[in-house]
């Protein structure tokens, strides 16, 4: 595993932790009970999880494109609604989309070059 799987992964267990917050009424600073406020920060952790990815052409790269549209609009739904189906959904797709990639990584190891 990389330095980028480490961050990812405590980035996709903070995403769960401000879930867990919201849902059961923590009063956690920033997000106390509010289902917007958890799915604004799970929303910045989900993009900032995502910019450590790099793209690729293969099967996996289109599964996880979807899985990352399917994350952002239930976002959408759940920062407009309040919803906490919604931002169920959010996080399930997060922590999906971060169980693939590790996976992918954990079989495929990114290739580094060679110093010259």
């Amino acid at each position: 595993m990389t330095r980028k799987d480490l961050v990812a992964t405590v980035l996709t267990g903070l995403a769960v932790v401000v879930f867990a917050a919201a849902r059961q009424g923590w009063g956690a600073p920033l997000v106390g009970g509010s289902v917007r406020w958890a799915a604004g920060a799970i929303l910045l952790l989900g993009m900032a999880t995502c910019r450590l990815g790099s793209p690729g052409r293969d099967r996996a790269t289109w599964l996880l494109a979807v899985l990352g549209v399917f994350s952002l609009a239930a976002a959408v739904v759940a920062l407009v609604t309040g919803s906490l189906i919604a931002l169920s959904l959010l996080v399930a797709g997060f922590v999906v989309l971060w169980a693939i990639s590790t996976l992918r990584h954990l079989r495929h190891p990114p290739v580094r070059a060679l110093p010259a």
